[in-house]
């Protein structure tokens, strides 16, 4: 994982070290100057009773957008604004009893909700005070067997240090922040099978951040390049001792050789976002995303273990099936 980061960091510097900048440069003020990539994809495959290949027919449906609005508000600020949206269902064709086929129910293919303001001190020297503000959720939140929630959970980042713009015009940017966040999460899990009552609770985590964002026309201006790379490293967490004495009860109570996950939290979570847009003509565009995300233990995970010593084993299998749940090893 270091590795990783590292090489990812390595290769943004190198990026960074080609890129021209200048404080002595004037800076304009202006109007807001608003950005927008959108797009809409439709698409659909069937196949006759004749076809014997086993194949199934699909609909695929994706929406998505990707807006900016930015502005050099005075000779000292800077005020930027992400907002990232998509959504993506699939249905295919299954089989009925009486033979024919009918389109089953989507699945939720795509989900995603991100927002960022920015507000920078431009005060011309090499490394510019931030402040910064960020939601990350989802549209349809399918994770519970009990039913489906909308923007659940809700992850917020607020964080402030010094960021360095190494490029900056009308068509292209390069610039990267160091600093310290904190980390609120709100989620709200069902407290029955019925799909009825929810409660909702909080956890906060902190650390150091750093994130690098790229704007750049590749191909000869053919295609437009957007990067976000995004390493966050939690120094404190206020699920940790909860994680500890979850370890404890389960090494106890459930298995003795069991693997302790009680510092999952102190692994860097990392989101590195790749877009890649292509305008066909005025009406008509091809967008390719690739994003790799780490996260070994959610944030958003509820780590309660009031019910443990209840005697009905089912609420202590819940409870495992829940913390468990929030723990990815591996990236996606």
């Amino acid at each position: 994982m270091s590795r990783i980061i590292a090489g990812a960091a390595a290769a943004l510097l190198l990026m960074a070290s080609t890129a021209a900048y200048s404080a002595d440069e004037p800076i304009e003020t202006g109007p807001w100057k608003f950005g927008a990539v959108t797009g809409l994809n439709l698409s659909q495959s069937a196949f006759s009773d004749n076809w014997a290949g086993g194949d199934k027919g699909a609909i695929n449906r994706v929406a998505s957008a990707d807006l900016s609005a930015d502005r050099q508000v005075s000779q000292k600020l800077h005020w930027g604004n992400k907002l990232e949206l998509a959504f993506g269902e699939t249905s295919t064709q299954e089989p009925t009893a009486d033979g024919e086929k009918s389109w089953s129910r989507p699945d939720k293919t795509t989900d995603r909700i991100f927002f960022e303001s920015l507000g920078r001190l431009t005060l011309g020297g090499f490394v510019d005070p931030y402040v910064s503000g960020q939601l990350e959720s989802q549209f349809l939140d399918e994770s519970q067997a009990a039913g489906k929630l909308t923007l659940n959970p809700l992850k917020l980042t607020e964080s402030g240090g010094v960021a360095r713009v190494f490029h900056s015009d009308e068509t292209s940017e390069l610039q990267s922040r160091l600093g310290f966040g904190l980390r609120p999460s709100i989620a709200r899990p069902f407290t029955d099978d019925t799909g009825e009552t929810t409660e909702s609770f909080t956890t906060t985590d902190g650390g150091i951040e750093f994130q690098t964002d790229m704007k750049q026309p590749v191909l000869d201006d053919k295609v437009l390049y957007q990067g976000r790379l995004k390493v966050f490293l939690p120094l404190f967490s206020s699920q940790s001792s909860d994680l500890e004495d979850f370890d404890t009860r389960v090494l106890a109570d459930v298995d003795a050789g069991a693997e302790e996950i009680g510092d999952f939290w102190k692994a860097p979570d990392v989101d590195f976002l790749n877009t890649f847009s292509a305008e066909i003509t005025s009406w008509m565009s091809v967008n390719l995303l690739i994003q790799w995300a780490y996260d070994k233990f959610d944030a958003a995970t509820n780590v309660d273990l009031s019910n443990w010593d209840d005697v009905d084993p089912a609420k202590r299998d819940a409870i495992l099936s829940e913390i468990y749940g929030g723990v990815r090893k591996s990236g996606q």
